[in-house]
C-alpha cells in the first residue's frame, strides 16, 4: 500500500488542492480545512462517508492488483466486432473520480494514483 493521502479535490472557495484519506482517518469529527483560505469541509453524512470509503478502497485495490492487470481486459463489443483494452493501459489513461453535490455546487474528488511521489518530493526538497 502506498503512503500518503489518496483523495484530492479543489477548494470551492479558492481552487487550491485539498488532499486527504478517508481510510486513514478515525472518523471525521473535525472538518477538513483548506490550507490556503481556511474554508472547512465536513463529511458528516454517513452515506457520503461510506461511498468515499468504498471509492478509496476500490481505487487502492485496483492499484494493488497492477501486476495482474496486464493480462486483464475490458472488452467492447460493437456488432460482431470486439476490441480488448488492457486494464493496465486504461489505468495509465484514465483518472478515477467521484462526483458529489455539496449544497448547490458540484465537487469532484479524484483518487491520486501515486501519492508516494509526494512524500519522495518532500523528502528530497528537505535535503
Amino acid at each position: 500500500m502506498t503512503i500518503g493521502n489518496q483523495l484530492e479535490f479543489r477548494c470551492l472557495e479558492c481552487d487550491e488542492l485539498i488532499v486527504f484519506s478517508v481510510l486513514d482517518r478515525v472518523g471525521f469529527q473535525n472538518p477538513l480545512s483548506c490550507d490556503n483560505c481556511g474554508k472547512q469541509y465536513r463529511f458528516d453524512d454517513q452515506t457520503l462517508l461510506e461511498h468515499l470509503q468504498k471509492f478509496e478502497a476500490l481505487c487502492k485495490q485496483i492499484h494493488a492488483s497492477k501486476d495482474i492487470l496486464g493480462s486483464s481486459f475490458v472488452a467492447i463489443r460493437v456488432g460482431k466486432e470486439e476490441v480488448k483494452i488492457p486494464y493496465k493501459l486504461l489505468l495509465t489513461r484514465l483518472n478515477s473520480i467521484i462526483d458529489l453535490k455539496i449544497g448547490e455546487k458540484d465537487l469532484s474528488i479524484q483518487f491520486r494514483t501515486e501519492p508516494i511521489k509526494d512524500l519522495e518530493a518532500l523528502l528530497s526538497s528537505a535535503i
